[in-house]
Parts: C-alpha cells; sequence; structure tokens
C-alpha cells in the first residue's frame, strides 16, 4: 500500500522535532524530508497519475501512520520562524503546483508566499501577485487581504481603501470571516495617518477578542452574543 520510502520520511521527521526541541543541532532534516515527499508523490504518480492528487489526501492515503499535514505546517512554521523565507518560499511554489486545489483551498499557501515576498524584500513581486490573486478570486477575503499589505508596502493607497471599504461593511464589528482584514485594515489606517479609523477598528477587534475570551471561559453564549458566532469555533 505504502511506498516504503515513507519510513524514511519517518525517521526524518523524527529528527526533524529533535532538531526542533534543540536535541539534534542540523536542521537541514526540515528540507530533506520535504524533498523525500516530493521525491515519493512523483515517484508515485509514474504508475498511478492520480497519487494524491489534492494535498488533503495525502495522510488518507499512508493510512494516516505520519502525520504528514501536521509536520508540513511545523515544518513551514519552523522554516519561516528561523528566517529561512527563501526555502518557505520554495515549499509554497512545490505545493502549489504539485497539487489540485478546490476554491480558495490554496489561499492559506498563497497567503504565506505573499508574506515571504514582502520579507524577502520582493515587495514589487509581491504586489503583481496579489493582483492577479484578487483579478481570479475577487471574492478570496484572504486574497483581498494579502493585498491590503502588499499595496500598503507599495504605496498604493486608494487601492487599499477600496479593498477595504468592499470587505468591512460595517466597521464596528469583526468576527472570525473578517478578523484577518480587520487587521489589515488597522495598519493600513495607521500607515495614513488616519487616528479615528484606527481606533474604530481596534475598538471591533477588541470587541471581537473578548467575545472569543468570553466563549472559552463561560463555555457558551447567550442569544444574544451568538449573533455573531456562525456556527464554527473561532479559528477553526
Amino acid at each position: 500500500m505504502n511506498n516504503r520510502k515513507w519510513n524514511q520520511f519517518n525517521k526524518l521527521t523524527e529528527k526533524c522535532y529533535s532538531n526542533m526541541i534543540g536535541a539534534d543541532k542540523d536542521g537541514s532534516c526540515w528540507l530533506k524530508a520535504f524533498e523525500l515527499m516530493k521525491e515519493i508523490i512523483y515517484e508515485e504518480r509514474q504508475t498511478d497519475p492520480n497519487y494524491v492528487r489534492r494535498l488533503d489526501m495525502i495522510d488518507d492515503v499512508t493510512d494516516y501512520e505520519y502525520d504528514i499535514l501536521g509536520w508540513l505546517d511545523d515544518c513551514m512554521d519552523e522554516l519561516d520562524m528561523r528566517g529561512e523565507y527563501e526555502a518557505v518560499l520554495g515549499i509554497c511554489n512545490d505545493l502549489l503546483g504539485m497539487f489540485d486545489w478546490n476554491k480558495y483551498s490554496d489561499s492559506d499557501i498563497k497567503f504565506t508566499k505573499t508574506i515571504v515576498l514582502r520579507e524577502l524584500g520582493r515587495n514589487k513581486e509581491a504586489e503583481k501577485y496579489c493582483r492577479k490573486w484578487i483579478q481570479s478570486e475577487p471574492e478570496n477575503i484572504v486574497a483581498a487581504t494579502a493585498a491590503i499589505y502588499a499595496y500598503i508596502d507599495e504605496g498604493e493607497y486608494d487601492e487599499t481603501r477600496k479593498l477595504i471599504e468592499k470587505f468591512i461593511i460595517d466597521p464596528t464589528i469583526c468576527t472570525d470571516d473578517n478578523d484577518i482584514l480587520f487587521t489589515a485594515a488597522s495598519k493600513f489606517y495607521e500607515a495614513i495617518g488616519d487616528n479615528k479609523k484606527k481606533r474604530q477598528i481596534d475598538n471591533a477587534i477588541k470587541e471581537y477578542e473578548d467575545r472569543i475570551v468570553a466563549y472559552y471561559e463561560d463555555g457558551a453564549f447567550d442569544e444574544e452574543d451568538m449573533d455573531w458566532f456562525d456556527g464554527e469555533l473561532p479559528f477553526n
């Protein structure tokens, strides 16, 4: 059922977690494990072109034995924390090219790509990427948020304002559906020196955060509190 190389992958990921806690000083294991994962997938596709066409299928085909998706999240977080942005960018590009994606399902990876491009000082490239993304997915709030940050970097304030006003209908109501855009909007109003608008946005974010704290402290909302809640726990 499984390519035997998954066992090699498992040993490498064990080294990764030893490296994460400082027990193993060799950090090259992260990229080695990722490259081995790619190698296995492309090898399997030589006989079965439909092998793991979607990233979310990868744990299923390996009977959830290796927690590949969990490791992949940790890999990108660890490399990002270490400032290895070129490595993170390479992983993003590989993932976007290797798999088929349902609508918006690749948004987190695309968003990460725009962040690392900006961290690498490739602001113009990030802006162009966001323009293309928001044009292809005009209703995607993650794409809009990425574009806002990129436009701010390039001083494209008119376009930034238009995006914010398109997605934030009521600047006093921040929810789990739009909190990332509220955070970007706060940065925009700070950049242009609009303290009144920034306070309004920041107050909405604070109220949203207070509702989350109340949820976990009280275990439930009353009917009035539930008006903002969409049926899923925040951040799920």
